[in-house]
C-alpha cells in the first residue's frame, strides 16, 4: 500500500491549529519516505487517562479462545468511534467496544519463524508492516519497556460489552494515539474496509 500525502492533506481535520496541521503534515510526508513519526503521546491530560478514544491502547479486554475454550485477557487497541463509547452518552442497548488484541511486533515475528517462513521474506514483510505497506496491518512504534512496536490485524476484530471492561480490575490504559498515529489508523481503517475500487461490477 502506498499513499499520497497530498492527498491525505486535503483530509486534514479543520479543528486543528496551524501548528498542529503543520506538524501532522510533516510527519505524514516523513512516513511517506520510509521515516518514523510520533504516533504516541508522551504525555496526555488527566482527562485522556481516563478517556476511552478511538486508537487507545488498553488492558482488561477479554475475548473467547475456541481452541482452549476460555475467555483470555488480552491487550486492546479501541476500533469503536469515541462518541459510540463515551460513557456520558445515555443508552437504551448496552454498548459493546470493538477492539483488535495488540500484539508485540517481535511476537508476531517469531511465530513467522515458527512457522519457517524463509528468513528474508520474515525482514520484508516486517520492513513493510513498518513502513504501512500491509493493509490488513497497522503498526504502532512504541519503543518503551522493551518492546519495539505493536501490530493490530484488521481481520482479527472482537467485541465487548463496555461495562465489563470497564468493571474489570485490570482495566488501564496504556497509551493514546497522538495526532499522526490517530490519523494513519483512521486512514489504514478506510483502505481496509472502504475500498471503492474493488473491480467488481455488481449488476
Amino acid at each position: 500500500m502506498n499513499f499520497d500525502t497530498s492527498t491525505l492533506e486535503r483530509q486534514i481535520p479543520y479543528y486543528l491549529t496551524a501548528e498542529d496541521r503543520q506538524v501532522l503534515v510533516d510527519e505524514l510526508e516523513a512516513i511517506s519516505r520510509g521515516g518514523s513519526a510520533d504516533y504516541i503521546l508522551s504525555d496526555y491530560s488527566d482527562s485522556f487517562k481516563s478517556e476511552m478514544l478511538q486508537g487507545d491502547g488498553w488492558r482488561g479486554f477479554q475475548l473467547y479462545n475456541f481452541k482452549d475454550n476460555c475467555l483470555q485477557s488480552v491487550f486492546g487497541l479501541i476500533l469503536s468511534n469515541s462518541c459510540d463509547i463515551d460513557t456520558k452518552n445515555s443508552r437504551d442497548i448496552p454498548v459493546r467496544v470493538t477492539f483488535c488484541p495488540l500484539v508485540q511486533l517481535e511476537v508476531y515475528q517469531a511465530a513467522l519463524e515458527k512457522a519457517k517462513v524463509p528468513e528474508e521474506k520474515i525482514q520484508q514483510k516486517i520492513s513493510a508492516i513498518k513502513a504501512q505497506k500491509i493493509t490488513n496491518v497497522f503498526f504502532i512504534p512504541v519503543r518503551r519497556g522493551g518492546v519495539d512496536g505493536y501490530i493490530i490485524r484488521f481481520d482479527d476484530i472482537h467485541s465487548i460489552f463496555l461495562k465489563d471492561l470497564r468493571g474489570n480490575q485490570e482495566c488501564e490504559k496504556i497509551f493514546t494515539l497522538s495526532n499522526t498515529g490517530f490519523y494513519m489508523l483512521l486512514f489504514k481503517l478506510t483502505i481496509h474496509f472502504c475500498r471503492f475500487q474493488e473491480n467488481v461490477n455488481r449488476k
